[in-house]
């Protein structure tokens, strides 16, 4: 019999609909019966992608003595952790301050009143791994409520203190980020061995890798050497399938072999962005194949018919953990001809005993494909149009296995990502269908996640929008409109910019310049976050502070501009220390470090006669340089950035401004002239 989770819109909470446990969801009436029974609250948090979140399922919640304890004694609560992340971060804190880690699944124990008072994560049937079985905690639990309420309430209030504290956020806005003392702390801590930072578990950093790209960009030689580093041996293989393309959540291991094995769709869309602009940096055709690898197992594998795209692949399948990713020897000979399993073997171990689980492989490269090309006799572009053959075969071969499910939610701030590396790269490779892919995502949110009144939804599932979107899910879709705006210069998405932009600034408002997280209507909350720290994804703030930087660059804001300045300065205290937990706002203290560049185009033709100085634009990436553009039809009306006020065309010739800081040079009809305007910014690194 099911549960009330088999009308929940999250695919993660309807994998429990079947259990016995009596769950709800987070709602008013799970809230209100906590409040009239007067029974603790047990909230359970995770996501569909999470390995251990299934092994608890199958050990506790589908067990019928551990359901008939809850059922009897709490009011039970399932969340997504993708659908709600403010309640993920609120309680998270609660379980890192108690037991100094976090993780999920996520297990706390709440009051009526929504304080945490107990918590930890993965609990097992049967004490083990030095935890205690989740039933001596549910026992616990139910001795102290009922024996020592005022211990209880102690315990809460002293939790809802501690994460209070840690949303405060120091005022230190007369400091100024330091980035040659942040390259160096990189630098300290970086793995020159493996590439990366730490030990095993080891992520990818995307954004502190996007950072140092951007310094290379000034000519910082040390940061360019750091970010080529970690790309290429995060290339090899293990975390990056190379055969199917895309990137698995982390490495278990520290040498990039051993995946956690959930395809997450912001870490490709993060992943995609810093290749793209890895490659715009070095032309090397290496990275250009790992982002439309990326890319095109994003739309193969992660994309909805009507253009949104889909949140995780599972780590499990009916065989086991990571064994859709994994081969057996006589698989790959049995898929490849003679001639290509030797190529395959000249290119990648294939140890004979294996190198995970059971004997099983997973696809590696000896080595940097240079080296292997140059080893093996052959342009880099000639291997990897054969190895790219032999990866659409295997990729047939692994077809026959039965897939790993799909989290089929779709949502605003993951695709808001997603859609900037489709237009990024449909762009700079001036290919057609990446920038179609960008509209139609683009089109999906507004279209389904967006209200009359301009309002978001966090995520869209089984045709239905469900929980108010975050302030990440607005400042990111400014930042996917601004990308599809530069496709051709709509003057409907650049009022939506506005649009979106005036609601975040007035529904999200904080104190002292910075934004909370949660939406001013949400009233279901223990309190209402302001996180400044980014983790897997950028943070709310650390977008919307960029979302200042942009409206500052097209509308001559000095307002926007001030604000962004003092919110990249409200975090120096914690990003000078940690480095690691502030990558997207590293990318903009780096933009704030110097003058922006503004580009203006215009003409009385269409499109086509302004793209010559489009090609050359769009040749190089261009961080901290904003375009907008009036042809054809277009009139001097509101709906265009201000940008573009009072620039007329020289001798009814399309013309183009360049500006630095809002100075502009001479305007000019010469694409040569323009090219050199372009490239004057670009000093080199003091």
């Amino acid at each position: 019999m099911s549960n009330r989770l088999k009308n929940a819109f999250s695919p993660y909470l309807r994998q429990h609909q079947d259990n016995p446990v009596d769950w709800y969801t987070w709602g008013e009436e799970a809230l209100t019966k906590a409040k009239t029974e007067n029974k603790p609250i047990f909230l359970s948090i995770g996501y569909a992608a999470c390995h251990w979140c299934h092994v608890m399922a199958h050990e506790s919640f589908e067990d019928p003595l551990t359901a008939s304890i809850l059922n009897e004694h709490f009011i039970s609560i399932k969340v997504d952790r993708e659908e709600r992340p403010d309640l993920d971060d609120i309680y998270m804190r609660a379980v890192v301050a108690l037991t100094g880690q976090g993780g999920w699944p996520m297990s706390v124990f709440l009051t009526p009143g929504l304080k945490p008072f107990y918590g930890g994560t993965y609990f097992p049937p049967m004490p083990s791994y030095g935890r205690p079985s989740f039933t001596q905690v549910l026992k616990s639990v139910i001795d102290v409520w009922h024996n020592n309420p005022q211990a209880v309430q102690k315990n809460a209030q002293v939790l809802t203190n501690a994460v209070q504290s840690q949303f405060q956020v120091p005022d230190d806005s007369d400091q100024k980020i330091n980035l040659d003392s942040i390259i160096k702390v990189l630098n300290q801590n970086y793995d020159w061995q493996k590439g990366g930072w730490g030990n095993a578990p080891k992520f990818p950093q995307a954004m502190l890798i996007q950072f140092l790209i951007q310094r290379a960009m000034k000519g910082d030689h040390l940061a360019e050497k750091m970010a080529a580093h970690v790309l290429d041996h995060m290339s090899q293989g293990g975390m990056y399938d190379i055969v199917g393309g895309g990137f698995h959540r982390y490495s278990t291991d520290a040498i990039w072999l051993i995946p956690h094995f959930e395809k997450m769709l912001y870490d490709n869309a993060l992943l995609a962005q810093v290749y793209l602009h890895a490659f715009a940096l070095t032309r090397d055709p290496v990275y250009k194949h790992i982002v439309t690898n990326t890319l095109d197992f994003i739309l193969r594998e992660l994309a909805h018919p009507d253009g949104g795209f889909y949140a995780s692949l599972d780590a499990d399948t009916v065989d086991g953990e990571g064994r859709y990713y994994a081969w057996r020897m006589d698989a790959l000979k049995d898929s490849l001809s003679r001639d290509q399993f030797t190529l395959l073997q000249n290119t990648m171990e294939l140890p004979g005993e294996g190198n995970f689980e059971d004997g099983l492989l997973i696809l590696r490269y000896k080595d940097n494909l240079h080296v292997l090309a140059e080893k093996l006799d052959m342009t880099i572009e000639n291997l990897l149009e054969e190895l790219s053959k032999y990866f659409l075969i295997l990729r047939e071969t692994r077809n026959s296995l039965t897939p790993p499910t799909k989290d089929d939610k779709i949502i605003t701030s993951w695709n808001a990502m997603v859609i900037q590396a489709f237009a990024e790269a449909g762009l700079l490779f001036e290919q057609e269908r990446y920038l179609t892919a960008a509209k139609d995502a683009l089109n999906f949110l507004l279209t389904n996640l967006q209200d009359e009144s301009g309002s978001l939804m966090r995520s869209w599932s089984q045709g239905k929008a469900n929980n108010p979107g975050t302030l990440a899910d607005y400042a990111g879709l400014v930042l996917a409109l601004r990308s599809v705006y530069e496709i051709d210069f709509s003057p409907s998405i650049f009022t939506e910019i506005r649009e979106v932009f005036k609601i975040m600034r007035s529904e999200f408002k904080g104190e002292g310049h910075l934004y909370y997280d949660t939406h001013a209507n949400l009233s279901d909350l223990l309190l209402r976050p302001t996180n400044l720290q980014d983790n897997a994804v950028p943070s709310g703030n650390a977008l919307a502070a960029h979302t200042h930087w942009l409206m500052a660059q097209y509308d001559h804001n000095i307002e926007y501009e001030e604000q962004f300045a003092v919110m990249v300065n409200r975090v120096y205290p914690q990003a000078g220390e940690y480095p690691f937990g502030f990558g997207y706002w590293l990318e903009m203290a780096e933009l704030m470090g110097h003058p922006a560049q503004q580009i203006a185009l215009v003409s009385s033709g269409g499109v086509e006669t302004i793209e010559p100085f489009l090609r050359i634009h769009r040749k190089e990436y261009r961080p901290d340089c904003v375009i907008a553009a009036r042809y054809a039809s277009m009139s001097e009306t509101k709906e265009l950035p201000s940008l573009l006020e009072d620039r007329t065309r020289i001798e009814d010739l399309p013309t183009a401004y360049v500006c630095l800081g809002h100075t502009c040079q001479q305007p000019t009809n010469d694409v040569n002239c323009f090219k050199q305007q372009l490239d004057s910014k670009n000093r080199p690194f003091p």
